[in-house]
């Protein structure tokens, strides 16, 4: 395959047909003179994205395609983390299937931090794109997917806060916390394949940087680098997929997760349970909007307290159904 790659591009997949000839143009379209592969683990999808992948790898030989026969993207053994293993690479960069990359030099853009010894991880920013409907807008304006997630996302954190971190030359940096870290690691974010081999192995992006969080590493935030996160087609259909996801942590995953979405300390459960209550109460979330409505006048911004209510309302619904699970996850420490 001629030069050994930089870079290794990882897509962890399964009946991906909706979006991913967008995902796979904008990764061969990059205008770059950096030497990278593209390694593609599905999980035996049905649909037909093992003939889209075929006509790729018909045109580029640096496509790679593993299968997974557990189906599942992310956990030890998946098809993440057997990306990262097949990697050849010593940057490795996570790619959805339902990821664009909006500009053309946004490897050269994202790879520029890492000139910088101490950093370990880069990560791109959402944008949305014109003609994109409310939610879509929404999703991608916000950096986040889930609006529950808010205070915990780096992207979502670095796009609507970006004064809480510090920046050096043209991007931001951010030292994990082991406390309360806030977590990227999705949707266009290079890692130095060596953050792996230090924390055992790719688990869930959550995990991955509260393991970095243990060894205090330096992560990059490029606000030039742009991802644009096509996400479900529906509303409907990101509501069963949020709460499918949910409902396979709360009821067995949650006893192998080390990120702490409800904190241990007693200040730290009091104010996940007031965010709670005031995401639900639709009060505070209505104020949001219209604070960030006055900032940047954009309709997407009153969709906010909605979803946010819905999204909580079916946690809480989900997490009432595996109550002990709930009380046994906010109870014991994180595995180390």
């Amino acid at each position: 395959m001629g030069q050994k790659p930089r870079v290794s591009f990882i897509l962890g997949i399964l009946n991906a047909e909706r979006t991913l000839r967008e995902c796979l143009s904008s990764i061969v379209s990059q205008k770059t003179i950096t030497p990278y592969e593209l390694i593609i683990v599905d999980g035996g999808s049905t649909d037909t994205t093992l003939s889209i992948i075929q006509e790729y790898r018909k045109k580029y030989e640096h496509i790679r395609l593993y299968h997974n026969p557990s189906r599942l993207s992310e956990g030890k053994g998946m098809s993440k983390d057997i990306g990262v293993q097949k990697a050849r690479g010593e940057i490795v960069i996570f790619i959805d299937h339902d990821n664009i990359l909006i500009e053309q030099n946004w490897l050269t853009t994202l790879l520029i931090p890492f000139s910088d010894p101490t950093i370990m991880a880069s990560q791109s920013l959402l944008a949305s794109r014109k003609g994109d409907s409310l939610f879509l807008t929404y999703v991608n304006e916000i950096g986040v997917e889930d609006p529950f997630a808010i205070p915990y996302s780096l992207v979502a954190q670095a796009q609507l806060n970006p004064a809480r971190f510090k920046q050096e030359n043209t991007w931001y940096t951010y030292t994990i916390s082991s406390e309360f870290p806030l977590f990227g690691g999705a949707n266009g974010c290079a890692f130095r394949k060596k953050v792996f081999e230090r924390i055992g192995g790719y688990t869930r992006d959550v995990d991955v940087f509260a393991s970095m969080g243990e060894q205090a590493m330096r992560v990059a935030i490029v606000p030039q680098a742009h991802v644009h996160h096509k996400t479900s087609a529906s509303f409907s259909s990101y509501l069963y997929k949020k709460g499918t996801y949910f409902y396979r942590f709360i009821s067995q995953e949650y006893k192998h997760k080390k990120f702490n979405w409800i904190p241990t300390t007693f200040y730290g459960k009091l104010w996940f349970g007031g965010y709670v209550f005031l995401n639900l109460t639709l009060f505070w979330p209505i104020m949001w909007s219209f604070f960030r409505f006055f900032q940047n006048p954009r309709l997407f911004w009153f969709l906010h307290p909605f979803y946010l209510f819905i999204i909580t309302l079916e946690y809480s619904f989900l997490s009432l159904l595996k109550f002990s699970n709930l009380i046994a996850y906010s109870s014991f420490p994180r595995r180390k």
